[in-house]
């Protein structure tokens, strides 16, 4: 059997009054070297917590014989209300990583004197019932809260669930349409494609035909839009000029009218009433008692329809 690299020496049995105890610590320095934080521990043999030791030291801080050995020195004093008679503890070495090196036989703390550990330690028990009963009864408590929590966790579950389904069915819904779709797309720009006129029919049962145009159909579909719109511009312009020739014949004749007096009529005192005329039925022109000294000597100059152009706009 191998031999251990480090060994913890001990009594089996100490003294509680004594004012310091011993601890022999040897070391195989083929297999092992102390390092600065390595430790020597006292715990309760039943629980042994290498966080929570009774009490402990470093071992580099005591002093070291014959190389291979460290006398590790403690106080009692400073554990004594930790410990009891009736229980049996260990010393236990644990190196920097908290790893466990070596451990000492048991040992047990006795007084020189009478003591009173047995009551206390019953003592302790009762207190220990007592907060164990009070634990189970916290314990209880939380455990039916927890159940509470548990119902509603499975009743808020099952909602999610029939929500998750029905998104399911609304995502496999949206799914098929869209498939649906990217055939239809597909299918019209093949047929389009082809040439062939292609007959949409919408959910109101409204048809239509549709056909791709091609380059040469797009430009003559241009051209012929604006010819018609030049035909529609064109067209306002020459009604527009149409009016206003029949607006300026209208008030040459007039003017005819009244020129043709001038030239037949010149004695004082006479009454000309012109010919009523087929265009101006709605407007005829009577001169009463019109004298030549009321009318002006200036010229008046007669008016052909050749003096208005076509491109006349008013």
């Amino acid at each position: 059997m191998e031999s251990p690299s480090v060994i913890l020496e001990t009594n089996k049995r100490y003294f509680i009054e004594d004012k310091f105890l011993i601890v022999n610590c040897f070391y195989d320095q083929k297999k092992i070297r102390p390092w600065l934080k390595d430790w020597i521990g006292l715990y309760p043999c039943d629980n042994v917590k290498l966080y929570e030791p009774l009490i402990f030291e470093y071992v580099m801080d005591h002093p070291r014989i014959d190389g291979s050995c460290y006398k590790i020195k403690f106080v009692p004093q400073l554990f004594a209300k930790s410990i009891h008679c009736s229980g049996k503890y260990q010393f236990v070495y644990v190196d920097s990583y908290f790893k466990v090196i070596a451990t000492s036989d048991p040992i047990q703390f006795v007084h020189k004197n009478d003591c009173n550990c047995n009551s206390s330690l019953s003592q302790s028990n009762c207190m220990i019932h007592i907060k164990i009963g009070q634990d189970i009864n916290s314990v209880v408590q939380r455990l039916k809260c927890l159940e509470a929590r548990l119902l509603e966790f499975e009743k808020g579950k099952q909602e999610a669930m029939q929500l998750n389904e029905q998104l399911v069915k609304k995502l496999k819904a949206c799914e098929m349409l869209r498939s649906r779709g990217e055939q239809f797309i597909d299918g019209l720009y093949k047929a389009l494609d082809q040439g062939k006129p292609v007959k949409l029919t919408n959910s109101k049962g409204h048809t239509r035909w549709i056909k791709r145009m091609r380059t040469t159909e797009i430009r003559n579909h241009v051209i012929s839009t604006k010819i018609v719109r030049n035909e529609v511009y064109l067209t306002a312009i020459i009604n527009t000029q149409e009016q206003e020739i029949q607006r300026l014949r209208a008030i040459n004749n007039k003017l005819s009218n009244t020129n043709t007096y001038l030239k037949h009529y010149k004695q004082p005192g006479h009454i000309y009433e012109p010919p009523i005329t087929e265009t101006n039925d709605a407007e005829d022109v009577q001169l009463k008692s019109l004298s030549i000294e009321s009318i002006p000597s200036a010229v008046v100059k007669f008016i052909d329809d050749s003096e208005f152009s076509d491109d006349y706009c008013e």
